[in-house]
């Protein structure tokens, strides 16, 4: 390992190491962490940069995740699931009632994580007071027609996939996700992994803007408006790596969007889901086979194929996203970052950035195909 890189790898993992290395050198990374676990254990736990300027990147720095929040959120799911608090295949309106309008009353919650409801961005254009709030943004969803018949089509919900699952974990435990996952999954296992965080939190690493954002893909102003819900512009502002730093971001609970939380502990969390850590398991082996198969891949209603595929909640692998190889299961998130389990190698990972990449990033894939080298 390079003066940059400080941590643990264990012997035959050397490549992940230089790979993370190489991407301070040769990508444009400025501060980050990746840990990788087998059978329970690390076997790659690094660190390097800094976490902001002046102050290095630590054991204890924490960092926005985004997107990366809805592989967790689907793991709340799962594990409400097998409990037996609700089923992934009945309609999302057996749980709440009120969902059932404008023809969603069949949509399921296997579909609706999918990304096929068609509640793709709320018609409401909401306040940083709705989103706090949390009803005013659920209540808008369940009332409003989708884009599509459901379960005919799929589109990529940004952010609203994290109202919809949240309010179906809510109906059906009593618990909103950030207290599930505080009661049921960071506080087993150890995690400093929280939905939002204090913007002053000394071990928070602000995310840095891409150095390089390109001239972006024209869109007619329908698109562009229907783009600016998707991502609650109203609330957020147009630049969602500039809000990601501030209270309107991290002071509200958004599922699938703002997870703050450090590589060790997603690779945690996602080793917990294929084996045992320290004895916990969240998840059996069922319920992550069901929800692992493809449900949603190919052009979507909205946007372009950009190669990925979607199972219920979690991207799987596919040639946008190498991860383990097939049979992995996870979450991008924007930015870089990525977390992933695979059952059959009882691995996780999880690697988080503070400098912000484009849709071109490859670090993480850098990542994904040194580990694959290393197995």
């Amino acid at each position: 390992m390079g003066s940059t890189v400080e941590g643990y790898v264990a012997p035959g993992f050397g490549a992940v190491a230089d790979a993370f290395a190489a991407n301070f050198t040769e990508r444009g990374e400025r501060g980050a962490a990746c840990s990788v676990m087998i059978d329970g254990k690390p076997v790659v736990d690094i660190h390097g940069g800094e976490s902001r300027p002046g102050r290095p990147w630590s054991e204890q720095t924490r960092s926005v995740v985004f997107s990366v929040s809805k592989g967790v959120t689907t793991i709340l799911l799962l594990m409400a699931a097998e409990r037996g608090l609700l089923d992934l295949d009945e309609p999302v309106a057996t749980y709440w009632p009120e969902f059932a309008t404008h023809g969603k009353d069949r949509v399921t919650v296997r579909q609706m994580l999918a990304h096929r409801a068609g509640l793709v961005a709320p018609d409401i254009e909401h306040t940083p007071e709705d989103l706090k709030a949390w009803g005013p943004v659920v209540d808008g969803l369940a009332a409003q027609a989708p884009l599509w018949k459901p379960n005919t089509d799929f589109a990529y919900h940004a952010l609203t996939l994290g109202y919809l699952a949240g309010e179906v974990l809510r109906r059906v435990s009593g618990k909103m996700p950030s207290q599930w996952l505080a009661e049921e999954v960071a506080g087993p296992l150890g995690l400093a992994t929280t939905y939002g965080a204090d913007p002053a939190d000394e071990n928070l690493a602000p995310i840095r803007h891409p150095a390089d954002e390109g001239d972006g893909v024209p869109i007619d102003v329908e698109d562009l408006q229907l783009q600016e819900r998707a991502f609650m512009s109203s609330a957020y502002g147009p630049d969602v790596f500039e809000a990601a730093n501030r209270s309107v971001y991290l002071g509200t609970e958004s599922p699938a969007a703002n997870l703050v939380t450090r590589a060790r502990d997603l690779a945690r969390l996602y080793s917990a889901t294929v084996t045992e850590v320290d004895g916990i398991r969240l998840t059996g082996s069922d319920v992550i086979a069901e929800a692992s198969k493809p449900l949603s891949f190919g052009k979507p209603f909205l946007g372009p194929d950009a190669g990925h595929i979607w199972a219920t909640g979690f991207m799987v692998h596919s040639t946008r996203r190498g991860m383990a190889g097939p049979g992995s299961f996870g979450h991008d998130g924007a930015g870089g970052q990525l977390a992933f389990a695979h059952p059959g190698l009882r691995l996780g990972f999880g690697f988080q950035t503070a400098q912000a990449g484009g849709d071109d990033d490859i670090r993480a894939e850098i990542l994904s195909a040194a580990l694959r080298s290393s197995l």
